[in-house]
């Protein structure tokens, strides 16, 4: 049987799948080309196939609403212009794009068969977790970014730029302190911090302004590798996650954005988390943007605030963060 003929429930959770991989970026029927930041929850009543998707376009994160069909056509066959429910559509996901798209939906993007071919077997043999999806795991991610870059900002508002870099320092080594279950050399940590505006990290954030987009990456990865004082490369690369990069953001021009974004989901992590790996047990920590999700998941307790609308208005970040913008 062709992949196109599967049932179209089966088809719809595998091109969900398939968009859950935040490295890659999609070439939409308009030509745009966007970042699927976060997938969305699967919706099982009616309307849009998918809630709360975030995408990623020029340098703004917009968030709203997909649905899949097997063909473009199937738009009209199932009378979806006729439905209030569908007229904010963010993204419409489709197979075989067979007409001219007649849809409202911002974005129409084509998934490849083969695609959706590797999201069946990958789904079918994933030993799903109970208490978390990587959908989930992308939500929490991204609403730790924003959650930071919202910290870094009124710190910068109120203290400037290099005492707040120290204040948000002193706010995450405290943070770690106070997590530990071992002694913690609390004078090398105020070596840090009293070091990292002078530091390769510093500078980066200190000098962002006039960096090229396209020598973002490099700078990156040259300022994580040189110490601050006589901490391992393990903190460094927490300091950069949870406080050089949301100082970035606050600087950031919509070019710049793009490229930041594109390191938070394309980033390897360091190191495994003790507690991620006994809390998460079957979910991977290769990438940062997990390892980031799973923080802020246990942060709320395992509670669902999860759409990523909900969170992000929650936390008042539309409001100062240029980048996001809802797609309503």
């Amino acid at each position: 049987m062709s992949i196109i003929n599967l049932p179209e429930r089966l088809l719809q959770r595998a091109a969900h799948v398939a968009l859950t991989d935040v490295t890659c970026l999609w070439e939409c029927t308009n030509a745009d080309v966007i970042q699927v930041v976060a997938a969305g929850l699967p919706n099982v009543h009616a309307g849009p196939d998918y809630q709360d998707m975030a995408v990623l376009h020029n340098g703004i994160v917009y968030v709203g609403d997909g649905e899949f069909h097997r063909r473009t056509s199937d738009w009209n066959a199932h009378e979806h212009s006729e439905s209030e429910r569908y007229a904010d559509l963010m993204l419409h996901i489709v197979l075989d794009d067979d007409v001219p798209d007649t849809t409202l939906a911002r974005w129409t993007v084509v998934i490849p068969k083969d695609r959706i071919s590797e999201a069946l077997t990958y789904w079918r043999n994933k030993k799903r977790q109970a208490n978390v999806d990587i959908e989930e795991v992308q939500h929490y991610a991204l609403l730790r970014l924003l959650r930071h870059t919202a910290d870094a900002q009124a710190l910068t508002l109120r203290l400037g730029l290099t005492e707040g870099l120290r204040a948000m320092a002193s706010s995450w080594f405290s943070r770690m302190a106070a997590k530990s279950r071992r002694p913690v050399d609390t004078q090398a940590y105020l070596h840090v911090r009293n070091n990292l505006a002078s530091s390769a990290l510093g500078k980066l954030v200190i000098n962002f302004p006039s960096i090229p987009s396209a020598d973002i990456p490099t700078c990156l990865e040259q300022a994580s590798q040189q110490r601050i004082a006589t901490e391992g490369a393990a903190i460094r690369r927490e300091l950069l996650v949870n406080v050089i990069l949301p100082f970035l953001f606050t600087q950031a021009t919509h070019d710049q954005r793009v490229v930041l974004l594109q390191w938070y989901w394309g980033a390897r992590s360091a190191h495994e988390y003790g507690i991620l790996g006994r809390k998460f047990s079957s979910q991977p920590q290769d990438h940062v943007w997990e390892q980031q999700g799973m923080l802020e998941f246990l942060r709320h307790h395992g509670r669902r605030i999860s759409t990523c609308g909900e969170a992000i208005r929650a936390y008042g970040v539309a409001g100062t963060l240029e980048f996001l913008r809802a797609s309503g």
